[in-house]
């Protein structure tokens, strides 16, 4: 049996949804965890992504519905739009900037990356409402973990690709050499177009059948009914307990991406970032399959396992995140280079690393917990939606008090340590709710006839 053959399974379809995120956002994050070329573009970059963030969160919030309405292939393939628009503004500000990253940016380079930022985060929230749904709809309960994990490793393998390509093609330059040149941006606009091509391989929720022989169901619904159940997600208490965390899943990037990155050379950190990507693929696929999904254990002892991994990871990494940060953020700090003093480099990037397998687990653990307090495939693209329009509010949130309210012109910057910090306290609070989901929500077993719209009852 081929490929083409088995389209219409869920494992498989999986597989393109991974695919698709391979593409677009997977080579997205490549882009945006290297550096900019000095500190007009890094606002300009604040900026760009603090419009795609809020964007996101309003169409993320909107998106489960739509998905329910127009179905995963037509949001997936109109969502793989907006990720080369993106790049090519990136890109755009780079031509600007002249060979030395010095010259001015014009408005009109200012303008197309705002707009360019805004256009991905509509397409990134209509792109996720169908991953959530494929993910977290198509799988049996005793493959909840493995589904997303399976997804998050692929999708992660794209930045591991991108940036790759870029440090190979940026270490011959030294040190001081930049990770991007107009090859390594032509790539990645190549490539993010191609993820909507991608997604044609998608096919309807209502013809897929899981391993288990059972079909997905996909009731007929219109727009009225799934905006008032959109409205409903902020009085359901699951929701509500989960808000913090899915918050704080995305606010940590802005200084893992930035003020980090700052105390390495160019180069080196597309080398570092490359690990910090596989460290993501590693984190998700140890915690969704040897852990969240191993059946010798009831569903809420798993659950429980999760909420205590969170909790250890969460002292021990951020204990040596502090301890690199207070020490680098001295005055006479000098960057660090992997190529000419790799001594200096390995404590750091062992951290960076560390870093990036908490992503995934925290990514991994907060979609399984959403995963599973219900079966039903509308409910969860609901769910899904949300997820993603609370988290993307927070992630806008976080760039632009860099891009808008905290900058050097208006003389109140943060400082790296102040941003650590503010990464810090989110996922700390997190660990609370985390508890309490488990506690109150998760069940051994989801009772799938007692689902209705929006509404949680399990046994």
């Amino acid at each position: 049996m081929g490929f083409f053959d088995t389209l219409n399974q869920a494992r498989t379809q999986v597989y393109v949804i991974s695919f698709v995120c391979f593409l677009c956002p997977g080579m997205f994050n490549a882009l945006n965890a290297l550096p900019t070329a000095g500190p007009a573009a890094q606002e300009v970059k604040d900026k760009q992504n603090a419009s795609l963030y809020f964007c996101f969160a309003i169409m993320g919030l909107l998106a489960g519905g739509l998905n329910n309405i127009l179905g995963p292939r037509i949001l997936a393939a109109i969502g793989g739009t907006g990720y080369a628009i993106y790049a090519a503004a990136q890109y755009n500000i780079f031509k600007v900037q002249g060979p030395n990253g010095t010259d001015p940016i014009t408005d009109g380079a200012n303008t197309f990356s705002i707009f360019s930022g805004a256009y991905i985060g509509l397409c990134a929230g209509m792109l996720w409402a169908a991953q959530g749904q494929i993910c977290l709809t198509y799988p049996t309960e005793s493959q909840k973990g493995t589904f997303f994990a399976t997804f998050w490793v692929i999708f992660n393998l794209g930045a591991v690709l991108g940036n790759t390509i870029g440090t190979i093609l940026s270490w011959g330059a030294g040190p001081s050499g930049y990770a991007m040149n107009d090859a390594m941006y032509l790539i990645f606009i190549v490539l993010m177009a191609c993820g909507s091509v991608v997604a044609f391989l998608i096919q309807p929720p209502g013809t897929i059948i899981r391993e288990d022989q059972t079909q997905v169901e996909t009731p007929p619904t219109n727009v009225l009914r799934e905006f008032v159940e959109v409205l409903k997600l902020f009085a359901n208490p699951a929701m509500l307990t989960i808000l913090i965390p899915c918050m704080a899943s995305n606010w940590f990037y802005t200084y893992q991406f930035n003020p980090f990155g700052d105390y390495f050379t160019g180069r080196t950190n597309g080398l570092k970032a490359i690990f910090y990507w596989l460290g993501q693929a590693v984190g998700a696929w140890v915690l969704g399959t040897m852990f969240l999904d191993n059946t010798k254990y009831t569903r809420t002892a798993r659950a429980w396992t999760g909420v205590y991994l969170m909790a250890g990871t969460t002292v021990v990494f951020f204990a040596g995140g502090a301890a690199f940060e207070y020490t680098a953020s001295a005055k006479d700090f000098v960057k660090i280079d992997a190529g000419t003093d790799f001594g200096r480099f390995i404590g750091p990037f062992i951290l960076y690393v560390c870093y990036g397998l908490y992503d995934a687990f925290f990514q991994v653990f907060t979609n399984y917990l959403i995963g599973a307090i219900s079966n039903d495939s509308e409910t969860l693209s609901r769910y899904a939606g949300f997820y993603k329009g609370t988290q993307s509010a927070a992630g806008g949130l976080s760039w632009a008090l860099n891009g808008f309210v905290f900058t050097k012109a208006n003389g109140n910057k943060l400082t790296s340590t102040a941003q650590f910090w503010v990464m810090v306290v989110p996922c700390f609070v997190s660990l609370i709710f985390f508890a309490i989901f488990t506690k109150t929500f998760v069940k051994d077993t989801t009772d799938e006839n007692a689902e209705s719209g929006s509404s949680i009852k399990a046994h």
